[in-house]
C-alpha cells in the first residue's frame, strides 16, 4: 500500500477543500423553498380594551429563492416578529383580522425582489376583544373521573371555585359554565389533587386558564337499617297499617360516615293514594327522606300488605 507524504497529503486536502467550497457555492446557487416562522403581535391596544382572544403568537411563512439569498434572512432581520397596530385592524362588533394578503405584503417589503413568498399559514385570522365586560362563572368537569370498585368520590373541590370571563355582552348572556379540558381519570382509590386546563370558548378570555382539581376520595361499605314505615295521605276516619310495619334497607356510604346513618333520619312512607290505583295488589313504600352523605339506599322489599281500618 503506496504511503503519502506530508506534502501530499497537503495538497490532498487543499483539493478536497476547494472542491467542497464549489460544491457549496453551486448548492448555494441552487433555488430552493423553505418555511420560517414569524412571530406576530398586536400593538398599540387601548387602556381601555381588553383581548379576549388573541391572533396566535406566531406563523409560518415560505419563501423561495436561491440558497445564498434564504441564507441573509438572518442577517437582514427578515424574521423579524412582526407589529401590527391595532387601530389598523379592528373592526366594530369586539372581533379584528388580518388576512395572509396583510401579512405577504408586510414580508415582501422585508425580502429581496428575487424572493417570492408562496404561502402564509396561521391556525386562524381573528382575532377579539371587547371593553372589560366580564362575569365569574363556576367550573364542571368534562370528561370521564370515576373511583375504583367499592371506593367513592365525594367530593370535587376546584381552586379557585369560579373564573372570569372576558367576552362581549351578547356572550357572557350565553356563557354560564366553564368547563375542563376531557379528563380521563378512572379508579381512583386516594385523595388527589391535579392541575387542570379550562376549554378555549370562542371570542373569550378565561383567567386563570388553569385551575386545581382535589378529588376527596373515600372507601365504601354496607349496612343494613330497620326503619319504621309512615302512612301518609290517609283520609280522616281511616286508618292504613301496613305489615310489616318496619322495612330493611341497604345504605351504601363512605366507612366514616356509616356510623352516622340512623333509622330515625330515614322517612319511609305507604301513600294511601296509590291503593285507590291498584287496590288488590301489595302497597308500594318509598324513601322520601335519607340522610346526606350517602351514596345509595334500596329498601330491600318495597311491597308490603295492609288493611285498612275504621275506628
Amino acid at each position: 500500500m503506496p504511503e503519502f507524504s506530508s506534502k501530499e497529503f497537503l495538497i490532498f486536502l487543499s483539493f478536497l477543500a476547494v472542491s467542497a467550497t464549489f460544491w457549496f457555492l453551486s448548492t448555494l446557487n441552487d433555488t430552493y423553498e423553505r418555511e420560517y416562522p414569524v412571530k406576530i403581535e398586536i400593538t398599540d391596544i387601548p387602556h381601555n380594551i381588553v383581548i379576549t382572544e388573541p391572533l396566535p403568537d406566531t406563523i409560518k411563512v415560505t419563501f423561495r429563492d436561491k440558497g445564498f439569498n434564504l441564507m441573509e434572512f438572518a442577517i437582514n432581520d427578515v424574521l423579524r416578529p412582526i407589529h401590527l397596530r391595532f387601530a389598523q385592524y379592528a373592526k366594530a362588533g369586539g372581533k379584528g383580522s388580518i388576512s395572509a394578503a396583510d401579512i405577504q405584503k408586510i414580508m415582501k417589503s422585508r425580502t429581496m425582489q428575487t424572493t417570492s413568498i408562496t404561502s402564509v399559514k396561521s391556525d386562524r385570522w381573528d382575532f377579539y376583544y371587547n371593553y372589560g365586560a366580564m362575569k365569574k362563572v363556576p367550573i364542571a368537569i368534562y370528561g370521564q373521573v370515576m373511583p375504583a370498585t367499592n371506593y367513592f368520590i365525594t367530593r370535587t373541590v376546584f381552586t379557585p371555585d369560579s373564573v372570569t370571563v372576558y367576552a362581549s355582552t351578547d356572550a357572557l348572556d350565553t356563557i354560564n359554565v366553564v368547563y375542563t379540558t376531557p379528563l380521563n381519570l378512572t379508579g381512583i382509590k386516594e385523595s388527589s389533587t391535579h392541575s387542570v386546563g379550562t376549554q378555549k370558548i370562542t371570542g373569550a378570555r378565561i383567567e386563570p386558564s388553569t385551575v386545581s382539581m382535589s378529588l376527596i376520595a373515600e372507601q365504601l361499605t354496607e349496612v343494613i337499617i330497620n326503619a319504621p314505615i309512615r302512612p301518609v295521605n290517609v283520609p280522616e276516619g281511616i286508618a292504613l297499617k301496613t305489615f310489616p310495619a318496619r322495612v330493611d334497607i341497604k345504605v351504601t356510604a363512605a366507612v366514616a360516615r356509616i356510623s352516622q346513618v340512623k333509622p330515625e333520619l330515614f322517612s319511609v312512607v305507604a301513600d294511601y293514594n296509590d291503593i285507590s290505583a291498584n287496590p288488590n295488589e301489595k302497597l308500594k313504600v318509598k324513601i322520601m327522606v335519607q340522610p346526606r352523605g350517602i351514596v345509595r339506599a334500596t329498601i330491600k322489599d318495597n311491597k308490603v300488605d295492609y288493611i285498612l281500618e275504621t275506628p
